[in-house]
């Protein structure tokens, strides 16, 4: 038998290997007379010159038994027969040879990059990563583990070029914000699509409540975006497409760019158990300051102390005065509890993975959590040519949460953020219940209970926020490979979810005086979505020329129906029913909606020579949501790929190198409903009388779709064996006839009004070098270091209409916004009066004077460069196992964020700003006259005010300690800049050590295959000039629009973390 059969029959004996474990050229050779020798093999590992392979890996799969090649390239190693060796060695493809009778084996390595790694694409086809012409980033499931999260998209911060994370808050169960290259929609979400397993898997994040039925804001809740319903225990792989010709294949709904997760699967061979268990101890980080020189109260206008405020601009504290670390005290550690079980095995004609998870964590603001459970079932079964595929998935999460910054619309209770960092330290804040259950209030008989501000544990612990998640996902497909190089797959798929939504406001609190007998709102929103997908493959080859064809047509089928339910007024108190309510003091709403895409598409892949690439897609799709004559539309793509070391003389250098071109054009369509003009639902008007209203936007039926069209440039090179690697892109990314609703003159009976007005352009780099610098017998250094940089611009908006405002971002002074002919990120805000060298003019009294236009443009909160360097170390000895540090670093230059938290703060007196008030000193210039061309003329002013003494404020003589107050409420905080950085940080996001036990110990046990003892921090060092975290987004991860990062308002902090794991496979 000569050695290329041999590697045939070795390939069909052991299957083809996991992603990254290419077997190219990887020949063997086993000498027909040597039988195994009580359990153990030998053999020598060597490159297709000859030489050999010193510090090769050689691994038993499935077990933790492993050895390197000697100084000669020679192993010995205990294997029995029907095992399997795993040869592996930096710069060359891994090879898996499958232990028989004999016992020696010869490999023999070839030369390899990660570009010979197949890399799940567009519609789950798996192809070799050289091929494509487009970025891919694809990150496994060791990866992802380093530094697990319950949020699976947390595990990718830092280690992917153009992937930006952005987790919402500190809270238990709190969302997280993935947006690739920018945004590409003025008024919609931009976080890519999910496909898990084939099937579209939605990720919004629920927010079933609103302020306009029962007065439930976004403005720093905690919601959970969906993708935190996948274990990220049963993820193989994530892939990462990040413009439109990668992702052109899939539709309206992938313009923004496509994430790809492929679930675990059984192998063949023994039936394994596995069991990871962790627990996590979490506590704040980068709490607000309060500043404790001063008490409660202000100072009018006279100079006379008053107490009857909530705002701390009073007198110094005295000796004997307590002072009360109200914002220390609030918050406590967070524990929770991990724990993963599966069961995987397999044969040469199927596979089968079982999982369940439990996943209890306790939050840093007490009464609050998340618990999370899931259960899975993957399997697989070949029958003659047919391969049938069913994954089933199963989750319930339950948050429990509180009412944080916004508190309630149109009512007097206020989130219990905002009063927890409001609460001056000359008061008691955990004093808030009598003995005999009334509120503690600190103007009791001064006012009335609607006019109180809440006591944060009032609200933690009379007010019950809670929301339950149920979801439901699953697939069947069945594959034929009718011959060798045809194949055609059918898959249908569903994701189905209800989330509940129950919020109890006790009876007594600081609400409207209708809720003040209690309230009870219930809402829920249930998902439901069904898809099928047809495709036919045919893979060719003809000479050096190879061509690969697929066709195929999808439908996507979504409905979705929310439910709206209040009561008040409770007849029985305690008692929160819908049943104990009298019918005026409840109300009902539902509102409903459907959408139905069909689409067919196409995909033309040639070569030649495996050194130059080209591939063409084609896409169709018909939208329900569109007008009839719009509702088709067409979007081509086309790539290039040329590996130019292809015709090179092979060196040890330049190991590998190529450039590819890309340009593709994707459809997005519309929203349902907007092309009509609806009506309200029944409801009072006026004189309480019953009617309909017409609703306040107005439909258009000649909408068209929104087209996103994209360039990409990119080098790829690998030298040195791939010990050094180097990628590099160039994009543009810009959506035209964006679908907005922009605001409109009530003159005309609507407020909005659905047109295609507004163009988005994105611009940007990225930059990936890594390698691996040490490579000896014991020790092992990979790293990486990942930049990025985009641009985000937006032209052509409606005349007249100059911004596009995010909602729920809009705090203080400052707003999220996008400006015509300007940022897309921008933020809007106030600004001081200046004369044209810059200089601040002031007035009379010597203040600054406000600019009348509070929509200026004040900051960009797009960063100018972020990335992460990523390091792993590793030391292996058979007789101690083997031992892997990880360390993870993030850093940021540029991008404005706002200090909402500071701002509210400052206003409270309770800010380090506010803290400097026994004098201040105003530098300015004041118009003292005009020229000849009457134009202003300035001379410098400067004046300092004394708390102690008495001035003139705009006409009124005023105390200096009141004019002080004044200037930091009335004059400081309407000069938007004031609360913005520039920010820079560098974050030690994870850090970890594994220490995975060598085999021999756990063969004695009889029990165990591999075990493994981890340590993991997370967050623990966090260097920037910003006064807080900067990583932040005040309305959460399902903010639409330019989004609301970089705006800050009285949140739950950042958090550090560290966890102690087990990981026992039997």
């Amino acid at each position: 038998m000569n050695k290329h059969a041999l590697c045939v029959a070795l390939l069909l004996a052991v299957g083809s290997t996991a992603f990254g474990g290419g077997q190219m050229m990887a020949q063997t050779s086993t000498p027909p007379h040597e039988q195994t020798q009580a359990g153990r093999v030998s053999g020598t590992v060597s490159d297709r010159n000859g030489h050999p392979l010193i510090g090769a890996s050689v691994m038993v799969k499935g077990t933790n038994t492993g050895v390197v090649t000697d100084i000669n390239g020679k192993f010995t190693i205990a294997a029995k027969e029907g095992q399997t060796l795993e040869i592996s060695y930096v710069g060359y493809s891994k090879q898996s040879v499958r232990v028989g009778s004999h016992s020696n084996y010869d490999v023999t390595l070839s030369s390899s990059t990660n570009l010979d790694e197949v890399v799940v694409t567009a519609m789950g086809v798996s192809r070799e990563k050289k091929s494509l012409t487009y970025a891919i980033d694809e990150i496994d499931s060791e990866e992802l583990m380093r530094n697990k999260s319950t949020n699976v998209l947390n595990s990718l911060s830092g280690k992917m070029a153009g992937v930006n994370i952005t987790q919402a808050s500190g809270a238990a169960g709190a969302g997280t914000q993935i947006i690739l290259r920018g945004g590409t929609s003025l008024e919609r979400d931009n976080q890519p699509l999910f496909v898990v397993d084939g099937v579209i898997y939605d990720n919004s994040t629920s927010i079933v409540g609103n302020s306009a039925f029962d007065g439930m804001m976004a403005t720093a809740t905690t919601n959970s975006n969906r993708v935190m319903d996948i274990n990220p225990e049963d993820i193989e792989s994530m892939s990462v497409l990040k413009g439109p010709a990668a992702s052109a294949l899939y539709g309206s709904r992938a313009a923004a760019g496509v994430v790809i997760i492929t679930t675990k699967k059984g192998e063949e061979g023994n039936v394994e158990v596995n069991l990871n268990a962790k627990y996590i101890t979490s506590w704040a980080k980068n709490l607000p300051y309060a500043q404790k020189t001063y008490k409660r109260g202000y100072y009018d206008e006279s100079g006379a102390l008053n107490s009857y405020t909530t705002q701390s601009w009073g007198a110094r504290y005295g000796a004997d005065d307590k002072v009360y670390d109200n914002i220390g005290d609030f918050f406590q550690s967070g524990g929770a509890w991990d724990t993963n079980l599966s069961v995987s095995g397999g044969n040469k004609n199927g596979n089968f993975y079982l999982s369940g998870s439990f996943y209890d964590q306790d939050g840093i603001i007490p009464t609050t959590g998340y618990k999370k459970t899931t259960f899975r079932f993957n399997g697989e079964q070949k029958y003659k040519m047919f391969t049938f595929n069913a994954n089933v998935a199963y989750s319930q999460a339950n948050t429990d949460k509180t009412l944080t910054s916004a508190g309630l619309y149109g009512s007097g209770g206020t989130g219990s953020m905002v009063s927890v960092y409001r609460w001056s330290p000359s008061d008691n804040m955990s004093d808030w219940i009598k003995p005999n259950g009334d509120p503690v209030r600190m103007f009791e008989g001064q006012q009335s209970r609607e006019d109180d501000v809440e006591n944060p544990y009032w609200m933690l612990n009379k007010y019950k926020f809670t929301d339950e998640t149920e979801r439901f996902t699953g697939n069947f497909a069945v594959r034929a490979d009718i011959t060798d190089w045809l194949w055609i797959q059918y898959r249908m798929g569903m994701d189905s979810y209800t989330t509940e939504n129950r919020n109890i406001i006790g009876e007594n609190s600081a609400v409207q005086v209708k809720w003040q007998n209690g309230m009870l709102s219930e809402n829920s929103y249930r998902y439901r979505y069904l898809s099928t997908n047809l495709m036919i493959n045919a893979n060719k080859q003809f000479g050096d020329f190879g061509t690969n064809l697929l066709l195929g047509t999808s439908t996507d089928n979504t409905k979705s129906v929310t439910n709206y339910r209040m009561g008040w007024n409770f007849q029985v108190p305690g008692f929160y029913s819908f049943s104990n309510v009298l019918a005026a003091d409840s109300k009902f709403q539902e509102t409903y909606s459907k959408k139905r895409l069909v689409g067919v598409y196409g995909e033309l892949r040639l070569d030649w020579r495996s050194a130059l690439f080209l591939t063409f897609t084609a896409r169709n799709d018909w939208s329900s949501t569109l007008p009839v004559e719009n509702r088709s539309y067409f979007y081509p793509s086309v790539g290039g790929g040329v590996v130019f070391t292809e015709f090179m003389p092979k060196n040890d250098i330049v190991t590998f190198g190529k450039v590819r071109a890309s340009w593709a054009r994707v459809g997005k369509d519309a929203n349902p409903y907007v092309t009509n003009t609806y009506m309200w639902p029944v409801g009072t008007y006026l004189g309480d009388r019953p009617g309909v209203g017409q609703s306040w936007t107005r439909g258009n039926p000649y909408l068209k779709p929104e087209t996103t069209e994209s360039t990409e440039i990119g080098l790829e090179m690998r030298f040195f064996n791939d010990r050094l690697r180097l990628d590099y892109a160039f994009y543009t990314n810009n959506s035209l006839d964006q679908i907005v609703s922009p605001r409109l003159s009530q003159a005309n009976g609507y407020i909005m009004y659905n047109a295609n007005t507004g163009d988005v352009y994105n611009k940007g780099m990225e930059l990936l070098i890594g390698g691996t610098p040490v490579q000896t017998k014991d020790w092992t250094w990979e790293t990486s270091i990942n930049l990025s940089g985009n641009r985000g611009t937006v032209e052509n908006l409606t005349q007249g209409m100059d911004i596009l405002y995010v909602t729920d971002a809009q705090v203080g002074t400052a707003k999220a916004a996008s400006f015509n002919n300007g940022k897309f990120m921008g933020i809007s805000g106030s600004k001081w009066q200046r004369d044209p060298n810059g200089n601040v003019i002031l007035n009379n009294s010597y203040m600054p004077v406000v600019d009348s236009n509070t929509a200026l443009y004040v900051g960009d909160r797009e960063p100018n460069v972020q990335g992460g360097w990523n390091n792993t170390l590793s030391w292996e000895r058979g007789s101690f196992g083997r031992l892997t540090f990880n360390m993870l670093w993030e850093f940021r230059f540029g991008g404005m964020v706002y200090n909402g938290t500071e701002y509210f703060m400052t206003n409270a007196g309770l800010s380090e700003i506010s803290e400097n008030r026994e004098s201040i000193t105003i530098k300015g210039v004041q118009q003292t006259g005009t020229d000849a061309k009457g134009n202003p003329v300035y001379t410098p002013a400067e004046k300092t005010f004394t708390a102690d003494g008495t001035y003139n404020l705009n006409g009124a003589q005023v105390s200096g300690r009141y004019l002080i107050q004044s200037y930091y409420q009335n004059y400081y905080s309407q000069e938007t800049a004031n609360f913005l950085t520039e920010v820079n940080s560098l974050r030690l996001r994870t850090i970890s050590l594994t220490w995975e036990l060598p085999s021999k110990w756990l063969e004695k046990t009889k029990v165990f295959k591999r075990a493994s003892i981890s340590v993991t921090g997370n967050n623990l060092l966090l260097f920037t000039n910003y006064n807080g975290d900067p990583e932040l987004a005040v309305a959460g991860s399902g903010a639409v629009g330019s989004s609301s990062v970089g705006i800050d308002y009285c949140g739950v902090p950042s958090t550090a973390s560290v966890a102690f794991g087990v990981n026992l496979t039997f």
